[in-house]
């Protein structure tokens, strides 16, 4: 399966938010060993932290990334997650004109899909980055 193929299982088959749907899609593509009982903190950032803040989309792509750069905390390593995250959210920007829910939605959100359309962008844009920065790449390939 694909990550987008992921992300659909976990947002359109499972009901995750945006936030959830994407770090899910990653653990599981790229085998990042997170546990079902740590996906729980990714609740609270879908449609941009209930408030149209920073899409909860980018915050789960972003939530991958980190579990694929950091072995135990970010100031450890800020030469790889500051420029890795910098290349994320310039992707995503790219890719959508906008980081914060609340403008995203607007192109992006359909009543019959939700925000089905951003989730699979999402994944698009962090397995493009995981090739850019030249990340391993997924453990189910």
């Amino acid at each position: 399966m694909s990550l987008v193929e992921y992300g659909e299982k976990y947002y359109r088959e499972g009901g995750y938010n945006c936030a959830e749907s994407v770090l899910h899609a990653a653990n599981e593509y790229y085998g990042l060993g997170l546990h079902e009982h740590d996906m729980r903190c990714m609740a609270g950032f879908g449609g941009g932290m209930f408030v149209g803040s920073v899409c909860g989309a980018l915050v789960g792509a972003q939530a991958a990334l980190s579990a694929m750069i950091i072995e135990v905390k970010a100031h450890d390593q800020m030469e790889e997650i500051r420029p890795a995250s910098q290349r994320l959210h310039r992707n995503f920007r790219n890719a959508y004109n906008a980081v914060e829910c609340k403008d995203i939605k607007k192109d992006w959100h359909t009543k019959e899909l939700k925000c089905w359309k951003t989730v699979e962008q999402a994944c698009r844009v962090l397995e493009q980055t995981v090739n850019e920065l030249e990340l391993p790449q997924a453990a189910t390939e």
